[in-house]
């Protein structure tokens, strides 16, 4: 058995190495075959190489990188965080944007509030009127004519001294119950005596009617000398002077002098309203102007400096009056116009008001009734800015320099101004004054 097996097959040596024998024939096959591949996948990889080298649609080279951020800063990614990272690194600017538009429109927010207040004088229980004022300014001056309405509007009783039957039908030719006129001739004494007398009768609680009457305010509304100044002063009269300083400043300091005792027996209120963009800078050749105002500055000092050392009860209210627009000031030229007498002189006709209401640039004149109403009921003292203008050019006069100042007026030439005199002489000389000319200029258009 042994023996067939060992004949069949041979012997196990032969067999092991015949096994051998394949296994190097087959591992030499796979290693051809492998080279073989690895030969064609160089080819493969050398000819795309080629072709992308070749190839023009494709980059040289990739752009560089963005540069990389700051440490610990984070770019915002939207308006909402840009602001907040801009507070965030600018805090004092911001601090400052905040209080100033914060106090700004705090402001705003109380004078709107205490505009629209509502203003009324008090009344008795019937709902009679019990408060008198007295408005002692020019009868035919647009402004007097203003204030006259706003006040009887508030629920005051209205009086305006007049010295000539003129004035007296300027104020009846409003037909307002409660504007009335007051006869008062400065000049003569007795007048005087008996006009107090009659208004304190009134004033007495124990006449009729059975309501009390109480003066609540004198308001001084002196008119400015007119036509305006403009010569110097080497061309001034001593008449132009004298006629100037007794209208402007004596009458004035007379009227309220005699209703002084009323005015400190009742506690009522002291209102001075006058002009200050001009006499704040003090021009020249205007002279006339320029003392009327200082001697009324002057006058108010010292009044108030009494009233304080006497009796503390009255207050002293004195308005520096700017730039105002108004559409009622043609309403009172042509009310002036229809009831002024046949003949009367350019002083009688046309009293230049205290201020300026035909800028058509200017303040409106229902801030100065409104400061005018508070200071009456207590609520102002001292010294009230209302007007465009008004503070800035009292400040511009008190600290600039003259010589700024007189750069800024725009100072002319003598010649010019001797040629603009000249012309002004003519026109009053041909007839007539230079206001009522401009009033029948307003008539034509008008019915034009």
């Amino acid at each position: 058995m042994p023996d067939q097996t060992g004949d069949s097959f041979g012997s196990v040596e032969d067999v092991l190495a015949y096994l051998s024998a394949i296994e190097t024939t087959v591992e030499n096959e796979v290693e051809k075959i492998a080279d073989s591949l690895d030969a064609v996948t160089d080819r493969i990889s050398a000819s795309l190489r080629s072709a992308i080298g070749d190839s023009s649609w494709l980059p040289l080279s990739k752009p560089a990188p963005p540069p990389p951020s700051p440490a610990g800063h984070v770019p915002p990614t939207g308006y909402l965080e840009a602001s907040r990272d801009w507070i965030s690194r600018n805090r004092a600017i911001t601090a400052a944007v905040v209080c100033f538009l914060g106090t700004g429109a705090f402001l705003v927010w109380r004078r709107r509030r205490v505009d629209r207040a509502k203003r009324r004088a008090k009344r008795a229980k019937n709902g009679q009127r019990t408060e008198i004022v007295i408005l002692a300014g020019p009868p035919s001056a647009p402004l007097t004519r203003s204030l006259s309405l706003d006040l009887e509007r508030r629920g005051f009783i209205v009086y305006i001294p007049v010295n000539s039957l003129w004035e007296e039908r300027l104020i009846q030719a409003e037909s307002k119950t409660d504007i009335h006129p007051l006869h008062l001739d400065i000049t003569s004494p007795s007048s005087i005596a008996s006009t107090i007398r009659k208004l304190n009768s009134l004033l007495d609680p124990s006449s009729p009617p059975i309501y009390s009457l109480n003066l609540a305010s004198f308001i001084l509304l002196p008119q400015t000398p007119s036509p305006p100044p403009s010569r110097p002063i080497a061309e001034l009269s001593a008449d132009a002077w004298s006629e100037c300083l007794t209208t402007h400043l004596l009458s004035p300091f007379t009227l309220l002098q005699a209703f002084l005792p009323l005015i400190s027996a009742h506690k009522a209120s002291i209102l001075f309203l006058g002009p200050s963009n001009t006499p704040a800078l003090a021009p020249p050749q205007h002279a006339l102007e320029n003392i009327v105002a200082g001697g009324m500055e002057r006058y108010i000092a010292t009044l108030r400096k009494e009233i304080s050392s006497t009796s503390g009860d009255v207050n002293l209210v004195q308005f520096k009056l700017g730039a105002f627009n108004d559409a009622s000031d043609r309403d009172a030229f042509k009310m002036a116009v229809a009831l002024r007498p046949e003949h009367t002189t350019s002083d009688e006709t046309g009293p230049r008001s205290t201020t300026d209401t035909r800028n058509t640039h200017g303040t409106p004149l229902r801030e100065l009734h409104l400061e005018l109403f508070d200071a009456i009921v207590g609520k102002r003292n001292g010294t009230v800015y209302v007007g465009r203008g008004s503070r800035t050019y009292d400040y511009l006069g008190k600290f600039m320099p003259e010589g700024l100042v007189g750069w800024m007026l725009g100072l002319k030439s003598a010649k010019a101004d001797v040629q603009r005199d000249e012309k002004a002489d003519e026109r009053v000389d041909g007839g007539g004054s230079p206001g009522w000319e401009k009033v029948d200029q307003i008539n034509e258009e008008d019915s034009a």
